[in-house]
């Protein structure tokens, strides 16, 4: 099936078919509706080569990895990146993956931009001084964020509302009457880290309690298991919060060689983006959550990439999801005073 096939089929011109599949506004919603129908029908296939020469367009969208190894390490990017593959594919884009360079994070992102390989980047993990998202806004290079950077920000990005995930998480064990908690995050180069800690320090400042305990690391078991071991050890926390789902493990099991009871010695708290195995609802005891979905970003992400290729304004491409807080064994009354 051709341009010229599909054309004829429709008994429209080439031009006018062409514009349709391509997004041209000069073409009314009801022809270019039925374009799209009928392209999807007869399994039509545009000339990516001619599209780009016509429209400037590649129909690729670029995802750039922060190394190599990011799919081995965490598999879950792999859904994710099939959800979004497919989202893209619905609405005429392929999805173009890349790894950055070990110590030149920039050079995918210059060689996207200089050959236009593609015509957007999705970028995912935001730093707080994000040098790819300074170098794209200077070079005027379409992208959507998966998180945000610090600050009010201009371009598109869909986040889960970290802030409040903290500020549930700590007010549910202030109210159980725990006075000495402990939170452990992400790295102190990642916004949202940071985001969680001046929650934190907010929530308990209101209570007139310092956040004395706040570490920053990876979201390992290992991370877990190690800050745990240090705070257990001495003047403990009766509670701790932790960034991820593998990082309570590791609390688990710190709190486990030490004979302290998770729920009634020790009240434990983490993020659940749903793809940690075992599942947080399998823990002995189950754990308490705050509990946001990593695979719902798929679809928005898709969609405002769409969009904003489509010319919509960036800052109207902006969401922020809900955290849930789920109430397990995990968390119980605060055990001395």
């Amino acid at each position: 099936m051709t341009l010229k096939d599909l054309a004829e089929h429709l008994g429209l011109s080439q031009a006018t078919v062409s514009r349709a599949l391509n997004g041209y506004p000069e073409v009314n919603e009801k022809t270019r509706r039925r374009v799209l129908e009928a392209s999807k029908q007869l399994n039509y296939l545009p000339n990516l080569g001619a599209r780009k020469l016509a429209t400037g367009k590649s129909g690729m969208v670029g995802i750039v990895l922060k190394s190599c190894d990011e799919l081995v390490q965490a598999p879950e990017y792999v859904r994710m990146i099939a959800q979004i593959s497919r989202h893209l594919g619905d609405a005429g884009y392929d999805l173009l993956i890349n790894s950055a360079r070990q110590g030149n994070a920039l050079d995918s992102f210059k060689r996207f931009v200089a050959g236009r390989a593609v015509d957007g980047l999705i970028l995912n993990t935001p730093e707080v001084d994000d040098e790819r998202v300074a170098f794209l806004q200077e070079q005027g290079f379409p992208f959507v964020m998966h998180g945000r950077t610090a600050g009010e920000v201009s371009y598109p990005y869909y986040d889960i509302d970290n802030y409040d995930a903290l500020v549930q998480a700590s007010r549910f064990l202030l109210d159980l009457g725990h006075r000495r908690i402990a939170l452990l995050t992400g790295p102190a180069r990642q916004a949202f880290a940071l985001e969680r800690a001046r929650a934190f320090r907010d929530t308990l400042a209101q209570e007139g309690l310092a956040a004395e305990l706040i570490a920053f690391d990876d979201s390992s078991e290992e991370a877990g298991y190690h800050h745990a071991r240090l705070w257990l050890g001495g003047e403990a926390p009766t509670a701790i919060i932790c960034a991820s789902a593998p990082q309570a493990q590791g609390v688990y099991r710190a709190a486990g060689e030490l004979g302290i009871t998770i729920g009634r010695e020790l009240s434990v708290i983490a993020h659940d983006d749903v793809v940690s195995l075992p599942r947080t609802e399998h823990f002995d005891p189950p754990l308490t959550v705050t509990r946001s979905s990593f695979m719902d970003a798929c679809q928005p992400l898709a969609e405002m990439m769409v969009a904003l290729l489509d010319g919509a304004e960036p800052r109207s491409l902006q969401q922020v999801a809900p955290v849930e807080l789920i109430v397990r064994r995990s968390c119980g009354p605060c055990p001395r005073p």
